[in-house]
Order: C-alpha cells, then structure tokens, then sequence
C-alpha cells in the first residue's frame, strides 16, 4: 500500500462503519426506552381495567329456566 494519507485502508472503512453501527444501536436503544417508558403505564391501566372486568364476569350469575312455557 502507498503512504499517501487521502487514501483510505479497507480497515480504516470498516472501522468507520463499526462506529457508525454503534452509533445508530445507541439512538435505537434510547428509543426502545423512551417508547417502553409510555407504554408501562397504558399496559398497567390495561390489566387492571381487565382484571376488574374479569371480576365483574365472576358476580354475574347466569339462570337457566327450563320450563316449558318460556
């Protein structure tokens, strides 16, 4: 290879792309918190919205008449 210095090695450029890469994980793991931040609460309002639904259903006592008039 030349010693000239605007010529870039195959490693130089790999390298370059590795701190890319790790830079674009960063920014996606900010995000991927940021988004699981808003979503905990929603979930924890979902479940126990469901689970009082659920003890709704366990009161609600369903009656069968078999006679033959009805």
């Amino acid at each position: 290879m030349s010693d000239n210095p605007f010529i870039k090695r195959p490693i130089d450029i790999a390298n370059d792309e590795i701190r890319n890469l790790k830079k674009e994980i960063f920014k996606l793991k900010s995000e991927i918190t940021t988004i699981k931040t808003h979503i905990n609460p929603m979930r924890d309002e979902y479940l126990k919205k469901k689970a009082d639904e659920e003890e709704k259903d366990k009161e609600i006592v369903v009656v069968e008449n078999k006679s033959w008039f009805w």
